[in-house]
């Protein structure tokens, strides 16, 4: 397998890379509270942000799970944009916290549908999941459409589960467009559909003239649309795990 990280590696002071948490960095698990970051993996990124412009990991998570997982200096962004920690700084988008009561109302109504258990508050934004019984797959997602319809929420698919979130037209794209805007070369690391619009971020970039790179992890849920617009393709989270630690060797790491 070629290094598909090797543009980074010719010019990492002005590099970004930006990587998927579930999937990428850790296995997808049963429950999303028992996901965990791969073995000694956490360093491995931690030491990319010291040597590359810039390093996030941009996630459906909210970034109160994320900052359990990574460096303080790693820079998070979650709920697809919602909430973020740069350079040390926490923040939510303001336009979002008007909905966090109706989506708590929403927590609360899906726990009644299909138990709490299923159910993942995100303060927020929400996810419901069929992870562990396909049969809750139409409901949920007649659910979220009829949620959403009623409330004026958003709603989209995601990894074997709905979400909801406010109306504010933010997902990944936006994040990697605007945190990757003046950084040479750029390269997202990916592997569900939620992915799809990071590699539209890369685009924009690439419209301005950065060089960019779109890997994709092949998993048992990875689109074939992610897979064939990808640069490269790896195989799971181990094979991510190589291309993240050949770049850090690249560096002198």
């Amino acid at each position: 397998m070629t290094d598909p990280l090797a543009p980074l590696g010719a010019a990492p002071a002005r590099a970004a890379l930006f990587l998927d948490f579930d999937g990428v960095l850790a296995e997808i698990a049963p429950r999303p509270e028992l996901a965990t970051i791969r073995p000694g993996l956490a360093g491995v990124v931690g030491a990319l942000a010291e040597r590359l412009g810039r390093v996030a990991v941009v996630s459906g998570r909210p970034v109160d799970f994320l900052v359990t997982m990574l460096p303080a200096h790693v820079d998070l962004v979650g709920l697809y944009g919602l909430e973020r920690r740069i350079d040390g700084a926490h923040s939510t988008v303001a336009d979002a916290e008007p909905w966090r009561v109706l989506i708590a109302t929403a927590v609360g109504d899906a726990g009644e549908a299909f138990g709490a258990a299923v159910v993942e508050p995100k303060g927020v934004s929400l996810t419901v999941h069929y992870r562990n019984d396909d049969d809750l797959r139409v409901p949920m997602e007649q659910w979220a459409r009829d949620t959403a319809a009623r409330t004026g929420l958003d709603w989209r698919p995601a990894k074997r589960s709905f979400e909801l979130h406010p109306p504010l037209h933010l997902d990944k794209g936006t994040a990697v467009a605007e945190l990757g805007a003046g950084h040479d070369p750029v390269a997202y690391v990916g592997d569900d559909l939620g992915d799809l619009p990071a590699f539209d971020g890369l685009d924009r970039l690439a419209d301005d003239g950065a060089t960019t790179v779109r890997v994709a992890v092949r998993g048992d849920e990875a689109p074939d649309e992610l897979l064939a617009r990808a640069d490269h393709v790896v195989d799971g989270t181990a094979g991510a795990e190589v291309v993240l630690r050949d770049l850090l060797d690249r560096l002198g790491g």
